[in-house]
């Protein structure tokens, strides 16, 4: 007999439903797990195989030795040395307030600004990528020794200036990513960049790095060679910060150029900065005034009214003008400089005493047309086309927006707005015989072959009537009643032309005392080989160009034709 106690029917029943139910749930379940094992494993292995390898990897473009810039004799003037750049893994990094404090008291970066670098969630924050080797020592021991890992090191380069401020305005800098910023920096910046490094980085799972791998080898950077002239630049930095701050003046530049080639071989001026200390600067400090800096040209300009005067032919160096104070045109009377009168004057006199009533009756000769063309041709109103960010165009309005007054103040330089480096350029032409040349900062090509040469423009006058310019200019200069005594240099014979130009404000028209004070002149006369420009503007006193500037050209000119070995004449004297 059986002592079992069989359960109903409907209980066994129940108990195999239940089996049944547990087996669907689990084969279901089960089921969910294959297929998203699937889709992880085959279907989105490429997705995930991706992120997996980017949380070990890191691929970052490494800058390559940056071009040097050379001066014309190949004295270097900016160049890399070796450095390292330093990043940080937030994701994998240990001790972090270790790391804020190495790194301040290193780098002298603000905790404020490291704590937002390193907090940062990324597997790669640049926290400097220009440190000097020795630095980097320090830092890499120090972390090491208090076991704050987490920062990245990489081979890199770093800019350095060794003139400090020299040139600063036209070499420009770079900046904390590598790219040029202002100047010849900025203006060549594919030439001297090159192309980068790829690297590759591999971390373990602690956050050290492992392993690093350059991917693609990139290339440095060319070289520069500028037509500057250490040796002239440092001469003009000298006498027109000396010059500037013996007059008082806001600022100053100096240009200096080749006649023959286009060359500039200085552009000096009276604000610099330390280029190596660039942060510290102001963008005003930055300027380069030469191309930037707008003024009326005031009587210097009265040099290319002669010129048209005399190359279309309108007047001679015979003919004979009203000199007296109070010339009126259109009912409106001008004046001479300390309204003086002068009686009958011929060209000679006009340019050498800067006679405004004369030089308006010289241009009422030429014509509005001729002489707004010769303007034109002179590269008035237009860019010179010089190789240098941030250049002005300047201000010539169309003949057909001229008042009647416009050919009167044109004449003498007022109503309209120039740059240095169109200026120079002007005078240049008179100097060579009558050539226009494009302004040339580089040796082309810059890659040490020979230079292709000057780029002639246009011819905008006849060497005949260039070499009668020249001898009526050198009467400013060596005549003993000429206006500017003081930019004469022993031995030479100068031709050149004061400018003393009023400045109008906004909203105040022309300002009683508020002048730019020029020169502009060239030597030897008989054979022009050095064009210098000499500017200061808002000189104390209102000191006008033959007092402000002049003495600067003399200064400066003497220096360099006695570095550059110009050959002076055995007898000059004033006449």
């Amino acid at each position: 007999m059986s002592l079992s106690n069989p359960l109903p029917r409907a209980a066994r029943d129940g108990e195999r439903g239940r089996a049944r139910t547990v087996l669907l749930v689990f084969s279901l379940v089960t089921l969910a797990v294959v297929a998203r094992l699937v889709q992880l494993q085959v279907v989105e292995h490429g997705r995930w195989a991706a992120l997996a390898k980017a949380t070990q990897e890191r691929t970052l473009d490494v800058p390559p030795r940056r071009g040097t810039i050379y001066d014309r004799s190949g004295v270097p003037l900016a160049y890399d040395v070796k450095a390292r750049g330093i990043a940080i893994d937030s994701l994998n990094m240990t001790k972090p307030e270790a790391l804020v404090a190495l790194l301040n008291k290193e780098l002298g970066i603000p905790v404020a600004s490291l704590q937002r670098l390193i907090y940062r969630p990324s597997y790669f924050t640049w926290i400097d990528r220009k440190v000097d080797l020795a630095t980097v020592a320090r830092i890499e021991a120090e972390a090491k020794k208090a076991r704050a890992y987490g920062l990245l090191f990489f081979e890199t380069w770093k800019r350095c200036y060794p003139e400090g401020d020299l040139a600063s305005n036209l070499l420009g800098f770079v900046g904390t990513d590598g790219a040029g910023l202002e100047g010849v920096e900025r203006q060549f910046e594919t030439l001297l960049a090159g192309t980068p490094d790829k690297v590759e980085i591999l971390k373990g799972a602690d956050g050290r790095t492992y392993e690093t791998r350059v991917l693609e080898k990139g290339k440095p950077g060319q070289d520069v060679v500028l037509t500057i002239d250490s040796r002239f630049q440092h001469i003009c930095e000298e006498e027109v910060s000396r010059g500037t701050l013996e007059k008082q003046g806001k600022a100053g530049y100096v240009v200096a150029m080749d006649p023959k080639t286009g060359e500039i071989l200085a552009m000096a001026q009276s604000r610099r900065y330390d280029l190596n200390r660039f942060a510290q600067s102001s963008a005003e400090d930055r300027r380069n005034l030469p191309v930037s800096f707008l003024c009326e040209p005031g009587s210097s300009f009265k040099t290319f009214s002669a010129l048209a005067a005399l190359e279309c032919g309108a007047v001679s160096t015979s003919d004979v003008f009203n000199g007296n104070d109070g010339y009126a045109v259109a009912g409106h009377p001008f004046h001479n400089a300390g309204k003086v009168s002068y009686g009958t004057v011929n060209l000679a006199k006009i340019l050498k005493m800067s006679i405004n009533a004369g030089i308006i009756q010289v241009a009422q000769q030429v014509g509005e047309e001729r002489f707004h063309q010769a303007l034109v041709n002179l590269g008035f109103g237009q860019k010179t086309g010089i190789a240098l960010p941030g250049e002005e165009a300047g201000i010539l309005r169309p003949v057909e927006e001229w008042s009647g007054l416009e050919l009167a103040t044109l004449s003498f330089g007022q109503g309209i707005a120039v740059t240095g480096v169109q200026l120079v350029r002007a005078f240049a032409a008179v100097a060579n015989g009558g050539i226009l040349l494009e302004p040339q900062i580089v040796v082309r090509p810059a890659d040490g072959k020979k230079p292709a040469g000057p780029t002639v423009v246009r011819q905008v006058a006849s060497p005949a009537t260039c070499r009668t310019m020249t001898d009526l200019l050198c009467g400013v200069v060596m005549d003993s009643d000429g206006t500017a005594p003081a930019a004469r240099v022993a031995g030479f014979k100068v031709a050149g032309k004061t400018g003393t130009a009023q400045k109008a404000l906004p909203g105040q028209g022309y300002v009683p005392g508020r002048y730019t004070a020029l020169f502009a002149g060239y030597l030897p006369a008989e054979a022009p080989a050095l064009v210098l420009l000499c500017v200061i503007d808002e000189p104390a006193g209102g000191a006008g160009g033959g007092l402000a500037a002049a003495p600067i050209f003399g200064r400066a000119a003497a220096r360099i034709a006695a570095l550059d070995h110009l050959a002076p004449v055995a007898s000059v004297s004033s006449r």
